[in-house]
């Protein structure tokens, strides 16, 4: 919500002594858009594919302009306890060695923590784009390991707009190393052709699952190659929205792969903030509680333990007449995600489009379409050289400016992803709640907290739904949270709430 400015009735005189207050910027100038627009990389806004030595050379260019960019913004919140290690050369590839403990570290200034950027090579000519930041200080327990916090966005976002939080979740515990990571298809991670043959619904009802389970795959088994590649064996996970799901996801598919002891597993404790995806719906594949289960659990066929097989599934709800009225009670409760019912936004559902892919369509005039929202959203945020937010054009400009870095790239990727989980009222084709989600983190003893702001549009009653599931398991260990002041994008509309809640969960300031 955009901050009001408050002016003097028209009845009264304004005293002339008094200074006059500067009017909020709400956009961008045209001619400024008509710039972004003809400087803006055409290169990253194509799909990928096999270039010449001299396109390589300028898509190398064109990463490396990003990254300044995104430099920038951190640089214009970080206080000088942070040092940023700038985007090196024409390089688009920034070289790590497979250990965590290998950043480029300066040492010689007596900052806190230091910070890089580093895209992460997870093989078929992709790479995951990762801020990371580390704690200088040593664990108070020298024989301990630090703690690695891995933090996941969501749809139509990127890492970068978790920059109000970074600096405190660092500051908190000696040694912490955090790892912000841009999901593949988003931010300034690679951005692969979305597969065409997910896009296209199969006939029968168990291949729609199938499919459902690709797609997931898609996205969260370049997570853990991602893992694999920095070598991380164990750490804290939050995700936000989308990047909830799929961590959520995450953990059902790889978390058990060492072992089932607290030990053995990657992830012990997990913050899902505002999640999508939760509650049971009458657009859900799995309604029959046959299908209620860990699907990605099995590791072969999902279906191969069920004998009963329905084909060519046509209707959107595959409720018997017998439960029928049992679910239709429960939909009724649990109420869905208050996004706004927008036609354009059915239809490009049905499209299997992005919404940025339509903004691309205004050419020389999307940067300035693109700013009336970054001026919105970003309104309370202030600068680490900021006397008041009313002095916080030059931040909204660098976050304005990283948002068309980031969403003027190339939109047939992991954006289109979204239009098969769940539809255009966000009600998800395979809900969390209903696949064995609650009983899988209680089981195996993983601390769960559930996050959403009081003035969310996500549904609260789904994360509610879930957390109360898994309070009933014994043994079990989760927390529910409304933060106040907040909507959707918690972390940034109250981001000190945020900060202190994610402390105290992981117990950083403990350590």
């Amino acid at each position: 919500m955009s901050v009001q400015t408050m002016t003097t009735p028209t009845t009264h005189t304004r005293d002339p002594v008094a200074p006059k207050r500067r009017r909020r910027t709400t956009s961008i100038s045209f001619a400024r858009s008509v710039v972004d627009w003809w400087s803006s990389p055409s290169d990253l806004a194509r799909a990928p594919s096999i270039s010449s030595n001299s396109s390589v050379n300028s898509l190398a260019a064109s990463r490396l302009r990003n990254r300044k960019i995104e430099y920038e913004l951190y640089r214009a919140v970080f206080s000088d306890d942070i040092h940023i290690v700038p985007p090196e050369g024409g390089d688009s590839e920034i070289a790590i060695e497979d250990d965590v403990d290998s950043s480029k570290t300066d040492r010689s200034t007596s900052v806190i923590a230091n910070a890089e950027f580093l895209d992460v090579d997870i093989g078929s000519g992709n790479s995951i784009h990762e801020l990371f930041i580390q704690n200088l200080s040593q664990p108070t327990n020298n024989n301990e390991e630090p703690i690695d916090l891995v933090i996941i966005h969501g749809y139509m976002a990127a890492s970068g707009y978790f920059l109000k939080n970074y600096e405190t979740l660092v500051k908190s515990c000696p040694g912490i190393r955090i790892h912000a990571i841009d999901l593949l298809g988003f931010g300034n991670s690679s951005r692969p052709k979305f597969p065409e043959e997910l896009l296209v619904t199969p006939v029968d009802h168990e291949d729609q699952i199938k499919q459902i389970l690709d797609v997931e795959s898609w996205f969260i088994d370049s997570i853990e190659q991602w893992r694999l590649k920095r070598n991380l064996r164990k750490f804290k996970l939050i995700g936000h929205s989308m990047g909830a799901y799929l961590s959520s996801c995450y953990l059902m598919k790889y978390n058990d792969q060492y072992g089932k002891t607290a030990e053995d597993r990657i992830v012990t404790q997990f913050v899902a903030v505002s999640p999508m995806g939760t509650e049971p719906n009458y657009q859900s594949l799995i309604n029959d509680e046959k299908y209620q289960f860990n699907h990605h659990a099995l590791g072969g066929d999902p279906f191969k333990e069920l004998t009963a097989k329905q084909k060519k599934f046509k209707s959107n709800s595959m409720v018997d007449n017998d439960s029928e009225t049992k679910f239709q009670s429960l939909w009724n409760d649990l109420g869905r995600p208050k996004f706004p019912k927008v036609l354009i936004l059915r239809k490009l559902w049905e499209w299997n489009k992005s919404p940025f892919q339509l903004l691309q369509c205004f050419g020389p005039f999307y940067s300035k379409l693109l700013s009336y929202w970054s001026f919105q959203r970003f309104a309370n945020l202030s600068s680490n050289d900021q006397i008041s937010n009313d002095d916080n054009t030059d931040l909204i400009l660098k976050l304005h400016y990283y948002s068309f870095s980031i969403f003027n790239q190339f939109q047939g990727s992991g954006e289109l992803a979204i239009t098969k989980l769940i539809n255009h009222e966000i009600l998800a084709r395979m809900p969390l709640a209903d696949r064995g989600l609650a009983e899988y983190l209680a089981n195996a003893n993983i601390k769960s907290l559930w996050m959403y702001g009081d003035n969310d549009w996500m549904n609260t009653n789904g994360g509610k739904y879930l957390y109360e599931k898994i309070k009933k398991i014994p043994g079990s260990e989760t927390e529910f949270q409304i933060v106040e002041g907040a909507g959707h994008h918690i972390y940034l509309d109250n981001p000190q709430c945020f900060n202190t809640s994610c402390i105290d969960f992981f117990e950083l300031s403990k350590k």
